[in-house]
């Protein structure tokens, strides 16, 4: 509990059990109004009350609130932020870790980079770097597929990757994705139908490069060494797709990167029957649609 309380969040909590619904909801509405600074107070409540109504009332009022602030703080990395790729990751963790500390997963983050650095030797070509990426992803750190399929979702998670070593693979495209963009090597997602490939875009004459026109390679960075030249995947793609082509080429902005991973959560959540989750994720992918 703050130090100081606030007599206005204090007076409200006194509310929660009204059993008209129609003022419980002004009440809920005043608190939410409050954001993260309710949480405290309606964690003690949580605590201290025996009442199923008062306390299914006060986790639903946290949930909502930790997905406005959540809300608020991927649309503002969306429209100001996204070229920092890692950061939009951490945002959406938060998620399913709400008390994550930014500090110490970026210091993981960072401690990745070096040794991916360490590794880079001046002159490499674009594909050079990329095999030194996936050696120290996957021969030094070993980092593994997850093969539990019920914690699908937390292995989607930037901290539960870095912490435990194993992952989804659109996670692990993700995070490799933003360890090269903070080394300054253009690599961006690659949305195909039935997999996450990574492609490099790089322009020679302009300052910011055209992620559909621009993209001179695709890699899967699974596979140490395996790349494929442009022309290849794009004759596969519109054999395979020949009415749909476009929604394939190209690689995607980070924005639609961090959605793909959103995607999988919604989906992880429905299938489990966890309908309230998936529609918590389903509203935090509309923060992303910024043109």
């Amino acid at each position: 509990m703050a130090k100081t309380e606030n007599r206005d969040i204090v007076n409200l909590m006194e509310l929660i059990d009204e059993q008209d619904e129609s003022i419980f909801l002004k009440v809920r509405l005043s608190i939410e109004s409050f954001g993260l600074n309710a949480i405290p107070y309606l964690e003690a409540m949580r605590e201290k009350s025996l009442d199923d109504i008062v306390i299914s009332r006060v986790k639903m009022m946290i949930s909502s609130i930790r997905v406005q602030n959540l809300y608020s703080e991927l649309h503002n990395w969306s429209t100001m932020n996204s070229a920092d790729l890692l950061k939009g990751y951490f945002i959406i963790s938060k998620y399913l870790f709400p008390d994550l500390d930014e500090e110490r997963v970026m210091a993981k983050v960072e401690a990745l980079k070096k040794e991916v650095w360490l590794e880079l030797k001046t002159g490499m070509t674009p594909f050079e770097e990329a095999v030194v990426i996936s050696k120290v992803f996957f021969e030094v750190r070993k980092f593994k597929f997850n093969q539990n399929s019920m914690s699908v979702c937390d292995s989607l998670c930037l901290n539960a990757m870095l912490n435990s070593g194993q992952g989804f693979p659109d996670g692990f495209s993700v995070l490799y994705a933003g360890i090269a963009q903070r080394l300054g090597i253009p690599f961006y997602g690659v949305k195909l139908a039935d997999s996450m490939f990574l492609g490099y875009v790089y322009s020679d004459s302009a300052p910011v490069p055209d992620l559909k026109k621009d993209l001179r390679f695709y890699i899967n960075p699974f596979r140490v060494g395996l790349f494929f030249q442009k022309e290849q995947i794009e004759s596969n793609l519109v054999k395979k797709y020949p009415g749909n082509f476009e929604t394939y080429f190209g690689a995607c902005r980070n924005q639609d990167f961090i959605k793909q991973i959103l995607n999988l959560m919604e989906d992880f959540f429905s299938h489990m029957g966890k309908y309230e989750k998936a529609g918590d994720v389903f509203s935090l992918k509309k923060a992303l649609e910024v043109e």
